[in-house]
């Protein structure tokens, strides 16, 4: 499973690998959500017509990017669920050099090439291309040994935000992102207690309702950012060597004035029986 993922990865490296591309994307980015019409890239770029199809359908195809049409135009715009997973991996699943550890690739080493090009110089052009996004989100220190799954939570949340229009994430998203993402301890916690995304969402819609827009980079309040906060402290504590889902949860049950909170309150949840849960599951482990 891990090297079908890596394959993955390395073919959206690959569609990436060229200059044009990367600055598609750059625009796209800065276009989101609404996205860019063929002739605004174009006249951006100044390429042939021909070439810019080319790459646009590479990105395409790799989701990377998507396409839709309105009246006359095709609209292209950024795949936000595609990004966030490589982000991910680039944080967590990559074993040639998080830009936070500073490590260095070998380029001897480097099986990566394309058009002249070594894959180490290509994921320096990555970091600028994100513009260090994990960085603007304010993430506590220790970020990167969240899992990937404790990762996914926190795009989900933001898609929760995206989704009610809001203009931050709060407790109650970054808890609907982590029954969302389905399978992680703190998912599979939350539905042995009878909850599930739906039921919870009903709940969090009555108490926040909906918004007017959601901006590109979406600010954690400061009771979200707590519970990041406390998730590391609780995996420290713990001896553990990642931060992962449940730790997340510890997080939000001990960041008692959060929305979350009140939320799981509401839906019969018995926090201090839900802690010992998650305790007595990292003790068996």
């Amino acid at each position: 499973m891990e090297s079908t993922n890596t394959a993955k990865y390395a073919d959206l490296f690959a569609a990436l690998g060229s200059e044009p591309r990367l600055e598609i994307m750059r625009l796209l980015f800065a276009a989101y959500p609404q996205g860019m019409i063929v002739g605004d890239i174009q006249a951006k770029l100044q390429i042939p017509n021909s070439t810019l199809s080319h790459h646009l359908e590479k990105l395409r195809q790799e989701h990377l990017i998507s396409s839709r049409k309105e009246k006359q135009y095709i609209w292209y715009s950024v795949n936000t669920k595609t990004t966030e997973d490589l982000l991910a991996f680039l944080f967590n699943g990559c074993a040639i050099g998080n830009p936070r550890t500073k490590d260095k690739l070998d380029p001897v080493q480097n099986p990566f090439t394309e058009a002249g090009f070594m894959f180490e110089g290509f994921l320096r052009s990555i970091e600028s291309l994100f513009g260090n996004v994990f960085d603007r989100m304010v993430l506590p220190r220790g970020f990167e040994r969240f899992s990937q799954k404790a990762t996914q939570v926190i795009a989900l949340a933001q898609e929760e935000s995206r989704r009610l229009g809001h203009q931050y994430v709060g407790t109650e998203q970054l808890l609907l992102g982590l029954i969302g993402e389905g399978t992680g301890t703190a998912a599979q916690i939350l539905s042995a207690e009878g909850l599930n995304l739906e039921n919870m969402r009903v709940e969090v819609e009555k108490r926040i309702g909906h918004g007017k827009g959601t901006p590109l980079d979406i600010p954690f309040t400061p009771r979200a950012k707590r519970v990041l906060e406390l998730s590391v402290e609780q995996s420290q504590r713990l001896g553990n060597q990642y931060i992962g889902t449940e730790h997340l949860l510890l997080g939000i049950v001990r960041e008692r004035g959060g929305m979350a909170v009140r939320v799981l309150e509401h839906l019969g949840v018995n926090l201090y029986s839900l802690e010992q849960r998650i305790l007595q599951l990292n003790k068996s482990d």
